[in-house]
Order: structure tokens, then sequence, then C-alpha cells
């Protein structure tokens, strides 16, 4: 695995909600991601650990909302 020394910077394929502009993600040393709409100048980051905690908390959440639902059937 190769540390994250310089930035990397990548476009989605599909368009992002009603304005149907792309988001470019970027991933920055010092452990940020960031993201922004194409077209825009607007950057918005956040440290990577946090936003995998985010996505563990969504995933868990979505899990057992899948398992309150199966038991009450």
């Amino acid at each position: 695995m190769t540390d994250l020394r310089r930035r990397v910077k990548r476009r989605t394929v599909s368009p992002f909600d009603y304005q149907r502009r792309r988001i470019v993600v970027y991933l920055l040393p010092g452990d940020v991601i960031a993201m922004r709409e194409e077209g825009r100048r607007k950057l918005f980051q956040a440290e990577i650990s946090k936003v995998f905690r985010q996505i563990v908390k969504w995933n868990a959440e979505a899990e057992r909302s899948k398992k309150r639902r199966r038991r009450s059937k």
C-alpha cells in the first residue's frame, strides 16, 4: 500500500442532485478528504477518520433497522 503524500483528484461518473453537477473528490496529505461540485470553488473537507466513523455509524444503523423490520413481520 502506498502512503498518501500527494494530492489525488478524481471526478464522479454520474451527476449529483438536481443541479446535475458531478462531484470532484480530493484525497489530500494529512489524511484529509475534500469534495466540491464541478464548476464551483467552495471546497468541503474533513479528516478521513471522521468520515470513516460516520460511514460505520450509517451502516450499523441500517443493519439495526433491517433487523427491526424483520422482527416486526
